[in-house]
């Protein structure tokens, strides 16, 4: 892959891949950080993508895999309040949403994931299943479960 064709695919995804990276941190900074890693990465590596057509997913992989290991060495190393220095709601999120990715970062890991792909990066169940390497049965058994959790912690009692 050329790195004009490179760059142009990952301006049609960065959004996605912001929103994603937004949503374990509540941080720009972060996001920005962790997204700008990924590309990075994901530039030094792409010559291993075998097939052109998995870009996205592949990139989507690369991010998720740096979150994880990010959010869960700052869970380690010091409180999560700590690690986020920038925690303000910008100008792009609203308070519900704010509450809401609070929310989010406090589910299981398995289940953030796929709310994160969801609901921030907007891919479907499929290509969650294929970027996860997960059954889709498994990727709706835990979007539902991790949707009841949501409710109760944000008390959605009202149907």
């Amino acid at each position: 892959m050329k790195d004009e064709v490179f760059f142009n695919r990952i301006e049609k995804i960065r959004g996605k891949m912001y929103a994603i990276a937004y949503s374990y941190f509540y941080s720009e900074s972060m996001a920005v950080d962790m997204v700008d890693e990924a590309v990075y990465k994901g530039y030094l590596k792409k010559k291993s993508l075998k097939e052109e057509a998995y870009f996205e997913t592949w990139m989507i992989r690369i991010l998720m895999n740096l979150c994880c290991t990010h959010y869960k060495k700052a869970k380690r190393h010091r409180s999560f309040e700590e690690y986020v220095v920038d925690h303000e709601p910008s100008s792009e999120f609203s308070t519900e949403r704010m509450e809401l990715i609070d929310a989010v970062s406090h589910l299981p890991d398995d289940y953030r994931k796929v709310i994160s792909l969801k609901y921030f990066g907007e891919y479907s169940t499929a290509e969650i299943a294929d970027m996860l390497n997960i059954p889709m049965g498994t990727v709706g058994t835990r979007v539902r479960k991790a949707l009841a959790l949501l409710k109760d912690e944000l008390g959605g009692d009202e149907s």
